[in-house]
């Protein structure tokens, strides 16, 4: 399975020391250059790119500047990368950003989800110590309801 990835799911995993999660629940993960440029290039939120990231620049620019009115670069990209490329899964938070890809029929999937997607393959053991974490190191915004909801769903107890 291949998924475009935007730069908040990369961002909140390395905060946890979690990247090879998404090297064992994808066979690979594309970015676009904007995504690469916030995460890895510009600010080094991120050591280094990990070798089964692959930067695949847009061929057509015209889809990511229409999504630019509403969305920030790197989510518009990743939308227009996974549209342009016809992948169908891409790794979202920003709830707008969800939403419009949801619209253009991409199957969302954000760091929750991730998180709880390794659990159910049995690579993580507790999902709730890595979400704490991460509201602790990166002030990982999500609806505590929400949390709560997907924790008790997978027999953890809540926040």
């Amino acid at each position: 399975m291949i998924a475009v990835c935007d730069s908040s799911p990369l961002i909140a995993l390395s905060a946890v020391d979690g990247l090879h999660l998404l090297q064992q629940l994808f066979d690979s993960i594309i970015i676009p250059s904007a995504v690469y440029d916030e995460v890895f290039s510009s600010t080094k939120t991120v050591a280094s790119l990990p070798e089964f990231i692959i930067v695949k620049p847009l061929a057509s620019e015209t889809p990511s500047r229409f999504l630019k009115m509403y969305l920030h670069a790197g989510e518009s990209e990743a939308i227009a990368l996974a549209l342009e490329c016809g992948i169908e899964r891409i790794l979202l938070d920003d709830k707008q950003a969800r939403d419009t890809a949801d619209r253009l029929g991409l199957k969302v999937i954000g760091t929750l989800g991730l998180l709880l997607l390794a659990k159910q393959k049995g690579l993580l053991i507790e999902v709730r110590p890595i979400i704490k974490q991460l509201i602790e190191r990166i002030h990982f915004r999500i609806a505590t309801n929400v949390i709560n909801r997907a924790l008790v769903e997978y027999s953890e107890s809540p926040l």
